[in-house]
């Protein structure tokens, strides 16, 4: 018989339930490394699509390490988004190699016309950013606010709509850089017990997809257990609602984080797959984020 959970004003038992289930998520108890860094990543076609013009893409906000709410421009439903705060200054801005080369629909004669910025922008970009084999360059926010407002780069203004589809964001989640955090906010689980999903939030779906179903079944508290189970339904059922959990070895940003040294360790994906949040250890290295 599965044992019933504490109240649930019992914070205790809360955070053990968590505890234990995030084990069964990571498959094991994660090696305690006091070192350790941990963050949280956004990731969303739809976002890339419709980013600009964008009332919060303003040099001052991006270099703003204080954490932030974005507008919600979605309803409220289940698994939003946007109940978190956002670090835009920890955010990944990458910018296809294309667009930052002038070259394509973006050279002479192209469909996209003149760049909303110059080449002593691109040259700027450069120095503070990462490129990768394909000559896309990854920077984030802390670096492109400022660039922004050296060149006079306005992506609040109409004219930066033609940027949409062509820069890649992931959007940080403000957490305190444990990997217990990060692992709250990636399961909707970091406001309590009070906010959980429950199936009957749900239009179809009511069980996860295997293995998890059977895993998750080891969870004592079960409002956590049906919360998760939410959040690992099979691709096909994640297409509408609730979400796909990848696990520890693929997410479809990988190359992004890739490209600054961040390590995957869990991954979920929404829709099909268009949307998507990853727990990621951070580099190692003092200077690094």
């Amino acid at each position: 018989m599965t044992p019933q959970t504490a109240p649930a004003t019992d914070l205790s038992g809360w955070d053990a339930a968590l505890a234990g289930a995030f084990e069964i998520l990571l498959g094991g108890k994660p090696a305690v490394d006091p070192a350790a860094r941990y963050g949280v990543y956004y990731a969303s076609d739809p976002l890339d699509e419709f980013l600009f013009p964008n009332p919060w893409a303003t040099p001052d906000a991006l270099s703003d390490r204080e954490p932030r709410r974005l507008p919600d421009s979605d309803g409220e439903y289940p698994f939003s988004p946007w109940t978190w705060r956002f670090d835009l200054s920890e955010s990944l801005f990458r910018f296809d190699a294309e667009l930052v080369a002038g070259t394509g629909p973006w050279g002479e004669g192209g469909h996209k016309g003149p760049r909303p910025f110059d080449d002593a922008f691109v040259a700027d970009l450069r120095t503070v950013s990462s490129v990768d084999e394909a000559g896309e360059v990854l920077v984030h926010g802390a670096e492109l606010g400022p660039l922004l407002g050296r060149h006079g780069v306005d992506l609040t203004n109409e004219r930066s709509r033609k940027l949409n589809c062509w820069l890649t964001v992931l959007l940080r989640v403000a957490t305190d850089g444990t990997l217990t955090d990060a692992m709250r906010a990636a399961t909707f689980t970091e406001r309590g017990p009070g906010h959980l999903v429950s199936i009957h939030d749900m239009n179809h779906a009511r069980s996860a997809g295997e293995p998890w179903e059977e895993k998750l079944n080891a969870v004592p508290h079960p409002a956590l257990r049906d919360h998760l189970r939410m959040l690992c339904l099979t691709q096909n059922d994640a297409r509408s609602e609730g979400g796909f959990y990848y696990g520890t070895d693929h997410w479809p940003w990988t190359d992004v984080l890739e490209a600054v040294d961040h390590s995957l360790v869990a991954g979920w994906g929404f829709g099909e797959s268009q949307s998507g949040t990853a727990v990621v250890r951070l580099p190692d290295k003092p200077e690094a984020r």
